[in-house]
């Protein structure tokens, strides 16, 4: 199968929807989630939630900035996995 891909930040990334929710959530609509991951590169792969079947009708300049809006996975992405932020609730 052949995936989407976009090129960001010097890097070339596989886009793919990896799970959906066919229920609507409270603000009434499906969502599914995508996930970005570098093809050759040691980054984490980038998750985000978005309407549910949007991927297909996204262009690469809306591809661009959902990826951009989407956050790393595996650790925080404010420094080391595990570091207690100051802003975090006690």
């Amino acid at each position: 199968m052949s995936w989407r891909t976009l090129k960001a930040d010097g890097c070339d990334w596989e886009v793919r929807a990896v799970a959906s929710d066919t229920e609507p959530t409270e603000e009434g609509e499906a969502r599914e989630i995508l996930e970005f991951t570098p093809v050759g590169q040691a980054r984490p792969p980038r998750r985000i939630a978005i309407p549910a079947g949007a991927l297909a009708s996204l262009s690469d300049e809306d591809l661009i900035k959902t990826y951009r809006s989407a956050r790393p996975i595996g650790g925080d992405f404010y420094g080391r996995p595990g570091k207690r932020m100051p802003d975090a609730k006690e």
